[in-house]
């Protein structure tokens, strides 16, 4: 859910033309705030733990950065529907990836999960718009998914100790100043004016969607957190029709289904991967 608000916002600023600069920097910046704030008030570490520090850091200026620039340059160069249909084949690219990583064959469950999540997202994103793009921005498109996938993987190999909460903080933090820095460098930044409310939803929502992502990472592992967090193109479009009067179709509706039903297939699966 919080990733669908953050799509949602994201389309009502762009429709406003501001930049990536300014919207991701400041996304992030107050997403890695809000998390620093209620890490104080809980009294939780606010660093991440001795030998996880950079890479926690990096994970966000680097991995968070490179994903979400790639995904705005496919924007670029086709319809927000031909991005969306591409990039949601993160769940498969995770799957093969660790699949081949741990020479084991996905159980049967997965890959049913994998392929109702798949072609329910499909159906969602194709019934909601024109699905033309470039070929350079279906690379591209593909590129910020394969980047994406990775990005999973990588968080969840590289922090085995580091809070969840204090994850999300760092990551936020190393993004929005790799936005910044570029909107800097590039003059690009531009003041919010009225749309700071919007902007300051948008990083909340941001935290919240950090926070659960590592948190299911390290409960269920890459591949089943990859499968349900496609209920983000779901929630997207239930949000878009509720908040920016898009029209909410039939069929968009079978697709939600079908991402429904992989859902429920991760959550009554009986070996979770849990992390040490």
């Amino acid at each position: 859910m919080s990733y669908g608000v953050t799509v949602v916002i994201g389309r009502s600023l762009a429709k406003a033309n501001f930049g990536v600069t300014t919207v991701l920097g400041v996304r992030f910046g107050v997403a890695g705030l809000a998390l620093v704030a209620v890490l104080l008030v809980r009294r939780r570490p606010v660093m991440p733990a001795p030998g996880e520090r950079l890479r926690a850091f990096l994970l966000g200026a680097i991995g968070y950065g490179f994903e979400s620039t790639l995904f705005f340059m496919g924007l670029e160069r086709g319809t927000a529907a031909a991005v969306a249909l591409l990039f949601y084949s993160y769940p498969a690219v995770v799957t093969l990836i660790e699949s081949a990583m741990h020479r084991r064959i996905p159980s049967s469950r997965s890959l049913l999960a994998l392929a109702l999540a798949g072609g329910g997202t499909a159906v969602v994103v194709v019934a909601g718009g024109a699905v033309t793009i470039s070929s350079a921005g279906a690379l591209i498109a593909l590129g910020s998914a394969c980047s994406f996938g990775v990005y999973l993987l990588v968080s969840h190999a590289v922090i085995e100790r580091t809070d969840s909460l204090t994850l999300s903080a760092w990551v936020a933090l190393g993004a929005a100043l790799s936005f910044v820095v570029r909107g800097v460098v590039g003059n690009s930044l531009e003041q919010p004016g009225g749309h700071w409310p919007v902007m300051i939803l948008n990083g909340i929502a941001t935290a919240s969607a950090f926070t659960f992502m590592f948190a299911g990472l390290r409960r269920i592992g890459p591949s089943r957190t990859s499968v349900i967090m496609t209920l983000e193109a779901l929630c997207a479009v239930v949000l878009a029709a509720i908040f920016l009067g898009e029209e909410l179709r039939p069929l968009q509706l079978v697709g939600g289904a079908g991402i429904l039903a992989a859902t429920v297939l991760i959550g009554t699966s009986r070996a979770p991967e849990v992390v040490p």
